[in-house]
Order: C-alpha cells, then structure tokens, then sequence
C-alpha cells in the first residue's frame, strides 16, 4: 500500500470518526433540550408557524410545558394538549406456574403446557378419601361416588383431605398458574374411604364403578396392601382389558415391601424423589417401582382452600396418573401398554444404568412423553415377550430401516441386526421383539437420507 492510500485512508476514517462524534453530541444536546421533568404537550402550529415542525411528516410536534407556553404566548399555536398516557387493553400474562412449583420444572412440564396438551377430554377417577372442591380444581371436578359401606353413595366430601390433595396436582388451575400437571383433565371424586384406613372391597367396586359408570380412561390409587388379593388382582386385570390406566404409589416403608396394587405388572407403580431428582428414603424400592416422581414437599391445593406442602409417594403417582392424561390428548388411541412403554423410553434415567428398584425407569420426563407423540414421524412401541410395533405418523408411506443392537453389561455394542421396513401411511407394521434378559437399542433410520426417524433404549 502507498503512502497517499494510507493517508487518505487515516484521513477518511478521521472524518467519519468526526461525523460519529459530532452526531452523538447532536443527539445529546437533543436528548437533553427534549429532557422534562413535567408534562409534555402536543402542540399544533398556525399555518404560519408550520415551517418550524420537526418532523414535517407529522402534523403535530411533542414539546415541554416551557416551551409550549412560550410558542403560545408568541401567538403561534392552534391548539395544544397534554400528553396523556393509554394503556394496552390486554390481559396480564400469568407466569405457567409459580416458582415454588420445583416438581413442574423437574418433570420438564413446559412442553405439555405450552403446546396446550392439558389432559382435555381425558376423566380420571381419584379412588381416594373424596374431594373437595377447591377454586383451582372445581371446574373440572364431576360428580363421583361413595364406595364406603353404608354410605351416601352423593358423599364425596372429603373429611380426610388425601383425595383433594391428589387431585390438585393433577388438575389444577388458578391465578397464579397451574398447579396440575393436567389442568384440564376431569376428575372424578371414587371415595373409598373418610380416613387412613382402607377396605379392599371398597377400593374394588371403586375401580368397577370407575370404569363401567363413570367411563374414567385413567385410575389413581395411592395407596396399598402388603399381601395379594384375588380381588384386587382381578380388578386391575378388569381395568388393563378395558383400556384403562391404573397409576399407584409403591409406599412410604423405605424398605423392600412390596405393596398392592402397585406390584402387579399392568399397574404403574411410583416411587418418589425430591426438588433436585434424589430418591425419597421413605420411598420402598423393589421391582414394583416402575418410574419416579416428584414427592417432598410438593405444593397442592388445600383440604379447605390455600395450598399444602405434602410428602409421599402417595403424592408421586398423581403426577405420572396426570402425564398419562397429557398423553391420551394427544394420542387418545394410546393402550395402557403404549403409555407405560413411553414413560420407560422417555425417562430421565437416575440411579443404576436402565432400570433399577430405586428409581425404576427413572424420573418422570413429560417433555419427553410430548416430543415422543409429537416431533417424529415414526413412534416404535416395543413390548417384551410380543410384537413391537412401528407406527407412521405421516400420510405417506415411510421406507425405513430398523435396527436392533444389543449391549453388554458395560455398555458396548456386542451385536446389530438390521431389518428393511416399509410403513404404510397413518399405518404400522410389526416387528420381532428383543430378547428378554438384555439391554438392547431400537432404532429406525429413513433409508434413503440415513436419518434417525426414533429410537428406544431399554433394560431388563
């Protein structure tokens, strides 16, 4: 480069760096000649007077009570008015749910509730001590039944408060924000019991009543025996047959017991964790625990209004009972087999690698429940012991390639099959099931770009 290039370079950049500094001390003066502590006024000038408008695109110039006086005493203006404040006419947005409701954030609830996936058009029946009707939840509160002996069966006040703290964390609404996990799923007050203790022929005829007269897809049972019962075991068989959902807490012993009906295999039994996702030691662990959720010091609505800090596993299953109503809004063809799979596959895996007795699954991801029916094209259902199932969401038929890899105890891939599919539009096609007793990956990949369309990884 010459020396006259680089100085008409310096020489130029000293002239805009001039320009810049003149231009901001034009503004400034600007800025603090249209500085006012008191009330600005629209001012319009005599048409003599327009040449001194700053803004000659606007019929009207903004100036400050002393200049306003001034430019009237002058005899130069029409007319002139305070600068009055308006206001938006919207609604105050209310925040999704208040801060102190740490178990919405830990579940990743945000992507139901901001896709407006509230449990709409799903019942859920709360066999439980009753429900009151609290402001956040009585407008989805339908009427239920007594199944106490003896009883009113219109009774279900709830003296014992349990049954209502259950339901607000499933549908829940208020104010400030959702309490809920599905603020607009109806609840159906099954009462079985006006206290703690619980007859098995009451919580029985309350899961039958349930189904058959009050049509609920999802039943929450918090609670539980430590022996079997023919009963109950044929009343939870009756549920899985008729496509209905049972959710229940697996107990507060912090020990090995199993209870009922949390230990059959087609109940979902919950176990709980606290704020920061660390196993509950009241939580019992065993091979009933399918996943975990919130439940130390979860905010609920109160037995007679205000809201209630509650503890237990009792208050962890409401919160996948609610994930289930969130899922059939989306999907409301889902079997219980198709939501307890999705939980698994989507869980945030705590504890063990895959699946152990402490967090089973691991922790509740509605997020992940969401993403699953709604950002892929194919959804895969596996089900040990049959034939999984590979759905296309799409309207056109999908050629894809599935593959089933098989991992060793330390992670590493031992072996990979891999099958060609094609799926028909809206339709599904069947495949073999992974071996039982391994930890294996599904996964289908579009055949013609190599992208993953989803995939699943579990263990047994």
């Amino acid at each position: 480069m010459s020396d006259l290039i680089r100085l008409r370079t310096a020489a130029a950049f000293a002239v805009v760096t001039v320009m810049l500094m003149l231009a901001a001390m034009t503004y400034q003066i600007s800025a603090c000649a249209a500085k006012n502590t008191g009330t600005d006024y629209i001012v319009k000038y005599k048409e003599c007077a327009v040449w001194m408008r700053k803004d000659s695109s606007m019929p009207f110039d903004v100036v400050s009570e002393d200049e306003m006086q001034r430019l009237d005493h002058a005899g130069l203006l029409e007319w002139y008015e305070p600068d009055g404040e308006m206001t938006l006419l919207d609604e105050p947005a209310a925040p999704l749910y208040t801060e102190d409701k740490w178990d919405l954030a830990l579940i990743r609830a945000d992507d139901a509730l901001e896709n407006n996936y509230l449990g709409q058009n799903v019942r859920v029946g709360i066999v439980d001590s009753g429900i009151n009707p609290h402001e956040d939840i009585a407008g989805h509160l339908l009427e239920g039944c007594s199944y106490i002996e003896g009883d009113n069966p219109d009774n279900t006040v709830d003296n014992y408060g349990h049954g209502t703290y259950v339901a607000g964390l499933v549908s829940g609404y208020g104010k400030n924000g959702y309490i809920g996990v599905a603020p607009e799923a109806d609840i159906i007050p099954l009462k079985i019991t006006d206290g703690k203790g619980v007859t098995v022929s009451a919580v029985c005829r309350a899961i039958y009543g349930g189904i058959n007269d009050y049509n609920c897809d999802i039943l929450n049972l918090s609670l539980g025996i430590n022996t079997e019962s023919k009963s109950l075991k044929e009343a939870v068989e009756y549920a899985w047959k008729k496509d209905v959902v049972i959710v229940s807490a697996v107990g507060n012993n912090g020990n090995t017991a199993k209870l009922y009906p949390a230990a059959y295999d087609t109940v979902i039994g919950v176990g709980a964790v606290d704020s920061v996702g660390t196993w509950f030691y009241h939580s019992n662990y065993n091979d009933s625990v399918f996943v975990t959720a919130p439940g130390v010091n979860v905010k609920t609505v109160g037995k007679y209004g205000g809201y209630e800090l509650r503890s237990g596993t009792s208050f962890s299953a409401p919160y996948v009972t609610a994930a289930a109503a969130v899922m059939l809004s989306i999907d409301d063809t889902l079997t219980p087999s198709d939501i307890m799979e999705i939980l698994a596959v989507t869980a945030a895996d705590k504890g063990d690698r895959g699946y152990d007795e402490y967090y089973g699954a691991g922790i509740l991801n509605l997020g992940g429940c969401v993403r699953y029916l709604t950002g892929t094209v194919c959804r895969l259902l596996p089900v040990t012991g049959a034939a999984s199932r590979v759905l296309n969401n799409s309207g056109t038929d999908v050629d894809c390639t599935y593959y089933l890899a098989e991992y060793d105890e330390n992670g590493a891939c031992v072996k990979v099959d891999a099958y060609e599919l094609t799926i028909p539009a809206n339709g599904s096609v069947e495949i073999e099931p992974p071996p039982e007793n391994t930890i294996y990956g599904q996964f289908i990949l579009d055949t013609k770009m190599v992208m993953p369309l989803t995939y699943a990884r579990k263990s047994h």
